[in-house]
């Protein structure tokens, strides 16, 4: 017999990795936001930014590493490029975790921008060194000034949900 309050305690723990895929899959869906003119937000980057700032052992890291290699292979990108983003935004997270911990909503979204512009970087050399040539910058910088910009609804999202979680929990205590 199954016992229903371990699966739903299976189903909250797996929560988490099964957002980043999700969103995986929602990053390389050809989205056509604003009839083309934006593109799709880094929603990958942002859920494993979020999930090390306010919930370090959420995601795995081995996890965090097959959803990055998952998007190159789905993406057409080269094998490790977003698996190297998505474990180097979890590493600045990491070493910068006393620094955030308890710090304001704006002062954690300015520290993604600084984050997410090192992994634009991070990005941008190693799309141009698998080309064996520089790349186009601009949609590059786009891209990341639209996942910059998106990042306080995805917070607010990420923390309704965290909260609805707490609160399901707390009734089944």
């Amino acid at each position: 017999m199954v016992d229903l309050q371990s699966l739903r305690t299976l189903w909250r723990q797996a929560t988490p990795s099964l957002a980043l895929i999700a969103a995986v899959i929602l990053m390389v869906t050809p989205l056509r936001l604003f009839q083309g003119y934006v593109p799709t937000p880094w929603l990958p980057l942002l859920i494993v930014y979020l999930y090390a700032v306010y919930d370090t052992n959420a995601i795995p890291t081995v996890v965090i590493f097959a959803a990055g290699i998952f998007q190159d292979l789905l993406y057409g990108a080269g094998i490790g490029i977003w698996a190297t983003a998505y474990l180097a935004i979890q590493y600045l997270v990491y070493s910068q975790q006393e620094y955030l911990d308890g710090r304001q909503p704006r002062v954690v979204w300015a520290a993604f921008a600084v984050g997410a512009m090192i992994i634009a970087f991070i990005i941008y050399v190693l799309r141009s060194f698998l080309a064996v040539g520089f790349q186009p910058l601009g949609p590059l910088l786009y891209q990341l000034f639209i996942t910059i910009a998106v990042y306080p609804l995805v917070s607010m999202l990420f923390f309704w949900l965290r909260a609805r979680r707490v609160m399901a929990e707390d009734r089944e205590r």
